[in-house]
């Protein structure tokens, strides 16, 4: 054997030391206390940037952060694949009309948007996909003046 052949060798010797073969199923795990949890995992959406209009001029910019739940652990994957879709859907949907309160226009209509959202949402992703959109963090950022 070379001493290439024994490199080779030694270090797939290592790796198997390292890291055993053995797989624990989930029966297994729950067997010995060790289950993972099987809830959906929120997906994170990337942050949306959405103009907040006051008397028909740009008075600032709303920094929206979203997380979508999965109506199932099983409908991450889908979800996931869809996001550029989604913050397309979503952009649009934020610059198609205001998104500030009719009693404040310079705060963010939570509930309305969510509406809106979950609309444009069903649109892209089949019906029961998503069980809540959640506003994780919506940070107003005011437009300064030259």
């Amino acid at each position: 054997m070379t001493g290439f052949g024994k490199i080779w060798l030694l270090a797939a010797l290592a790796f198997a030391l390292l890291f055993p073969a053995g797989e624990v199923s989930a029966a297994d795990a729950a067997k010995n206390g060790n289950a993972q949890d099987q809830g959906p995992t929120d997906v994170e959406m990337p942050p949306l940037l959405a103009p907040v209009v006051v008397d028909n001029r740009l008075d600032s910019y709303a920094y929206i952060t979203i997380q979508l739940t999965p109506a199932a652990r099983d409908k991450v994957f889908l979800i996931r694949e869809k996001v550029p879709f989604l913050q397309d859907g979503f952009l649009r949907e934020v610059n198609k009309a205001p998104i500030g309160k009719a009693s404040d226009p310079k705060a963010v209509d939570q509930e309305a948007l969510k509406k809106r959202l979950l609309a444009r949402l069903n649109q892209i992703l089949p019906k029961d996909t998503v069980s809540d959109l959640k506003f994780e963090q919506i940070v107003l950022s005011p437009i300064q003046a030259p």
